[in-house]
């Protein structure tokens, strides 16, 4: 009887709750609402094609450094988005560094 009585109230809790806060059920209909437009870009071939990043490393010449009698060259790497042309749309830099050490004579 007391487990009972005790959803009970541990029910009404929760529709006072959905009917105090409406706007907590607002946020999970602008979720579903977002998968779906995300969906619906995953499936237009046209705009993964031009979405799909190359990965390439560029001279980061102020991150060069002498350490020990070595040249140290910073490289980073980055996110190349390219159209069909194959001009650049956005550059995106990654965590992602190699470095390359020369004997300095």
């Amino acid at each position: 009887m007391i487990r009972i009585f005790g959803l009970s109230i541990l029910m009404l809790i929760c529709i006072y709750l959905v009917y105090a806060y409406p706007q907590i059920a607002q946020k999970n209909t602008d979720l579903e609402t977002n998968t779906t437009l995300l969906e619906d870009l995953e499936s237009n071939q046209d705009i993964l094609e031009t979405i799909i990043p190359e990965l390439e490393y560029l001279h980061e010449e102020t991150l060069d450094k002498v350490v020990d009698g070595y040249i140290v060259e910073t490289y980073r790497e980055y996110e190349f988005y390219r159209d069909k042309a194959g001009n650049i749309i956005k550059q995106v830099p990654t965590s992602n560094y190699e470095y390359i050490r020369y004997k300095d004579y």
